[in-house]
């Protein structure tokens, strides 16, 4: 008796019990990928943020940093630092989306507040991309678009946390990555 046939007479004999606890693998889909972002433990994560404001035809870097906050509430917490290239210097802007608003406020003005308007999630994607790896992690990238808004999505295959959004329109782009979970104090309104 060969080896293959003398595996396969032992696995019947077995009731197959050998591979009775293998699952067959499933492919991977945009709800997969949701699904392992709402079940993981993640419940914040700071990010450092890059990427080009436009404005009227003009285009300025922006840098700073933010939480995306899962738990106890969806919330965002934005500080971004806009470079304007002329003698007003740079440019400060703090943005909190929390409740159904969003809170704004540039340099040292004002908070002002408007309701949310809008209607896609990074963290709910509704097209699987592929397996990529980002910074020699394996993770999933999915996206979602809409009205000329794409954002794409980088979640760990071990976890469900988030490694790497990415924000784009017709006149700006955002990048966050991600570099820390659990650790950010909980984002209240202003």
């Amino acid at each position: 008796m060969t080896v293959p046939l003398g595996l396969l007479a032992l696995t019947t004999a077995c009731g197959g019990a050998f591979f009775a606890n293998v699952p067959s693998p499933s492919p991977v889909t945009a709800a997969t990928v949701r699904a392992a972002v709402d079940n993981s433990n993640m419940q914040n994560a700071h990010f450092r943020a890059t990427g080009t404001l436009g404005i009227q035809g003009n285009h300025f870097p922006i840098t700073g940093d933010g939480v995306l906050e899962k738990s106890p509430t969806t919330a965002l917490s934005l500080n971004l630092t806009v470079q304007t290239n002329t003698r007003a210097g740079n440019l400060t802007v703090q943005e909190v989306v929390i409740g159904g608003r969003t809170y704004t406020r540039t340099g040292n003005g004002k908070w002002t507040s408007v309701p949310d308007t809008s209607t896609i999630s990074p963290t709910a994607p509704t097209t699987y991309v592929g397996e990529e790896v980002i910074g020699g992690t394996m993770t999933w990238h999915a996206s979602t678009a809409e009205n000329g808004s794409t954002y794409d999505i980088w979640v760990r295959e071990t976890d469900g946390y988030i490694v790497y959004i990415q924000f784009t329109d017709p006149n700006s782009a955002l990048t966050m990555n991600f570099d820390t979970y659990n650790q950010s104090p909980l984002i209240t309104v202003p």
